[in-house]
């Protein structure tokens, strides 16, 4: 299904979804996702009417997926679509794409005729770019280019295009923050709303990563944690329940940090045994941990990470942007200080910052 087809006929394209299953795990076709992603930031701005956002979004495999192959094929003309561009003929003004191979400048014309405008988006990227009317489409084109100068391949360029797309052109998702636990200063430049389940391998991981992170930019990012229980987990959603409870207490991060040390050992009954090891009150920590009120958080968090496009654990939104790149110390340091440099705060943040571990 092409972008402008998705983008035209909004949320009645969302019956050609397609996913597959593998060794007991969702695997959500990426270039869908991608493009309900653009379709849906983008629709928002014409005068068409509003995109309902999916009520659910399967769940990938914990670790990231290579991305499903790009299709490359010119989509068929449609009722009031942009007729179809003969990429033969096809040429990027404004870009470095003569200095590409032929192929590759077919492949990546294509993608581009694939996309809406950002300037106008009922015209594609090609669109604008051969007009000459949308610098940002222009420098879209240009990226793409100089993936393929670094050597990536066709479907390589198309992720990596489409990323840039989304980071660059759709809006931030929006969380409800009123009830969840955070830690970091409380007027960081930069939000971090993490989405994860505590039975998740790589989710413990990124706890531990996360913690060296905030202890070498301690000014610079507030970490929220959202609960994402996955269906496969069967503790994890007692485990997201418990540290709703224990939050209840100012002990949230006290019983994420002793849940995910004891990940490979959990049972039904470690939870309360956990609230006694860090000294809550029992009584109420039983009540508030079988309450509705805790389960309906949980369920919120989840849709709310459904909304927001979430394909897995760990997932994590800086900003209300989805971080797509690799799930490393080193990277994400490296993303957070290129935020830093793009909203010009550098490592002064303001003195009378106050730093905040245990928000009840």
């Amino acid at each position: 299904m092409s972008l402008h087809r998705l983008f035209m006929c909004g949320a009645k394209c969302q019956d050609d979804q397609l996913i597959t299953w593998d060794s007991s795990k969702y695997i959500l076709n990426l270039s869908f996702v991608m493009t309900l992603i653009i379709a849906s930031a983008l629709f928002t701005a014409t005068a068409f009417a509003q995109v309902p956002a999916p009520a659910a979004v399967p769940v990938s495999p914990i670790s990231p997926t290579k991305a499903a192959p790009i299709p490359t094929a010119v989509p068929a003309p449609q009722a009031n679509a942009p007729a179809v561009v003969n990429v033969k003929s096809v040429l990027l003004p404004g870009t470095s794409a003569h200095e590409i191979a032929e192929l590759a400048q077919k492949d990546l014309s294509k993608l581009m005729n694939e996309g809406p405008c950002p300037c106008d988006p009922q015209q594609t990227l090609l669109q604008c770019i051969q007009a000459k009317t949308c610098p940002a489409a222009t420098a879209l084109a240009e990226f793409g280019v100089q993936k393929y100068k670094e050597g990536m391949g066709s479907d390589q360029v198309a992720e990596a295009v489409i990323n840039k797309f989304i980071a660059d052109f759709s809006p931030p998702a929006e969380f409800d923050l009123s009830k969840t636990a955070f830690k970091g200063v409380d007027n960081a430049p930069i939000t971090v709303v993490e989405f994860a389940d505590f039975e998740c391998p790589h989710c413990a991981l990124m706890a531990g990563i996360m913690s060296e992170i905030l202890k070498e930019r301690p000014k610079a990012i507030k970490i929220y944690f959202k609960q994402f229980p996955l269906p496969f987990h069967q503790l994890a959603p007692l485990a997201s329940k418990a540290t709703i409870a224990a939050h209840k207490q100012g002990a949230f991060w006290p019983m994420h940090d002793l849940i995910f040390a004891q990940q490979e050992n959990l049972k039904e009954s470690s939870f309360i045994e956990f609230a006694e090891q860090l000294g809550l009150n029992l009584m109420v920590f039983r009540a508030d941990f079988a309450s509705e009120e805790v389960s309906q958080q949980v369920e919120s968090e989840k849709a709310e990470g459904a909304k927001a496009g979430l394909q897995g654990t760990p997932t994590l939104y800086f900003n209300g942007k989805m971080y797509r790149g690799e799930q490393s110390k080193e990277a994400l340091l490296s993303h957070i200080d290129s935020l830093l440099s793009k909203i010009e705060v550098k490592t002064e943040i303001s003195p009378n910052s106050k730093t905040v571990n245990q928000p009840k």
